[in-house]
């Protein structure tokens, strides 16, 4: 079966109602007025001057008129009955006299209805023909299986004509990283490989930018990773430690060289890169929580101390080696009245306690609902972004509350917070007032 035949049937069936609409009403026989409608009118006038001469009797019956007046009633009477009946036999002879007519209009309707019958399939065909095409729907039909078929030989083709280009011009860094992505797509880790290799001496001919070219080696790691099937030694360990050298802070770098470290036994060089990369991610993302996690897994196997480690084990502290460690720290946090028009229902409250000893990374932070204040807290253990920077590992910490609009701990500009407020084992609760904005 054609595939261009459900077109046809359906132009045929609008054809068909387009036809029925226009000459049904020319084929439809006229009203005509047979003789019957004459005896019927003649009837009912009869009738209505029958019942005015019976009330006209009760009247005379019950003696409310007198001989005179009843004999004027009757004459009245009938001398209207008869003008009556004249009038209706003129409208009998005026409708006989037009009569002649009726067949030629009806002649004249139907030769009109047998025209459009005729010329309205005519003129549509030749329309359509004229400014239509036939075959397009049958074209598109029979193509549409083939393009979803053919529509990987199609990108195989994009690929391969990159290549062929890139050969021509091996200066387009960007070209050599879409080539090696696509190859990535396509699971065909050694050319991918081979195209970031290309683009890494691309880099280094065109003086590209250090972390650029740092990036390109991370990624030639992964791909060479890929091709061996998850084995990270010999080329794998020597592309990362050329990101590393030119990007010590490279972060695909750090994550891969500590999957590396792990494969071949070394934990604590695991913990350096990790923990490198931990403290340059935005606490409570998806990426800190899972870089934690190796973290904590790590910490598991080797059973390792914290980097900051003092005779016993434990954090050594601004406090000094005689001041017990924290367990967790105890405050609340109120809000200031003129912060109160600042927050809104929905929005997040989050505690943070950081160590002097590492750094801009958090030791504990808590979430809440800012909902209704004051709020009552509690960090501890439980609330620790990574398993070597627990709060019991330090004796002294500083604890900020902040207020966020958008969900996300990261601090940004017109944040209502609070003023950092020290906390020591042998301190009193915390007491944080939010009472000013992020500069």
């Amino acid at each position: 079966m054609s595939a261009i035949w459900p077109l046809w049937a359906s132009a045929l069936v609008l054809l068909l109602l387009a036809m029925a609409v226009l000459i049904w009403p020319l084929m439809r026989e006229p009203d005509k007025a047979p003789a019957e409608d004459e005896d019927r009118a003649a009837a009912q006038l009869r009738r209505v001057y029958q019942a005015q001469r019976e009330e006209l009797e009760r009247e005379w019956a019950h003696q409310t008129m007198g001989p005179a007046d009843r004999a004027q009633a009757l004459e009245e009477l009938q001398r209207r009955l008869l003008d009556d009946t004249d009038a209706l036999a003129a409208g009998a002879a005026a409708k006989a006299a037009r009569a002649p007519a009726l067949p030629e209009r009806v002649w004249l309707r139907r030769s009109l209805a047998g025209l459009l019958a005729l010329a309205l399939p005519v003129a549509a065909l030749a329309l359509y023909l004229k400014v239509g095409d036939p075959q397009a729907a049958a074209t598109v039909a029979a193509a549409e299986p083939q393009s979803h078929a053919t529509s990987g030989v199609d990108v195989d083709t994009m690929v391969s004509g990159l290549a062929s280009r890139l050969a021509q011009a091996p200066d387009d860094v960007e070209g050599w990283i879409v080539l090696a992505r696509s190859y990535e797509v396509q699971e065909q880790f050694q050319k991918a490989a081979d195209a970031y290799r290309q683009a890494i001496a691309a880099a280094q001919r065109g003086t590209f930018p250090a972390g650029l070219q740092a990036k390109l080696h991370a990624d030639l790691a992964d791909a060479l990773a890929s091709s061996r099937d998850g084995q990270m030694d010999g080329p794998v360990e020597q592309a990362l430690a050329d990101a590393l050298r030119l990007d010590p802070l490279q972060p695909k770098a750090l994550a891969l060289a500590g999957s590396a470290a792990v494969r071949r036994g070394d934990a604590a060089a695991a913990r350096q890169h990790w923990q490198q990369l931990l403290a340059q991610l935005e606490p409570g993302t998806d990426m800190a929580l899972r870089v934690q996690n190796d973290l904590q897994r790590l910490d598991g196997l080797s059973g390792a101390a914290p980097v900051t480690e003092g005779g016993d084990g434990s954090a050594q502290g601004t406090a000094g080696a005689s001041a017990p460690l924290l367990s967790s720290v105890h405050g609340t946090v109120r809000l200031g009245p003129a912060m109160a028009a600042q927050v809104r229902e929905g929005d997040t409250l989050f505690i943070a306690a950081r160590a002097e000893e590492a750094g801009r990374t958090p030791v504990a932070v808590l979430k809440l609902d800012a909902g209704s204040f004051p709020v009552a807290f509690t960090l501890d253990d439980r609330h620790a972004m990574s398993p070597e920077l627990r709060l019991s590992r330090f004796r002294s910490v500083t604890v900020q509350a902040w207020v966020s609009r958008s969900g996300s701990a990261s601090r940004t500009t017109g944040q209502p917070t609070s003023t950092a407020q020290p906390a020591g084992s042998a301190s009193a609760p915390v007491e944080l007032v939010i009472d000013h904005l992020t500069p």
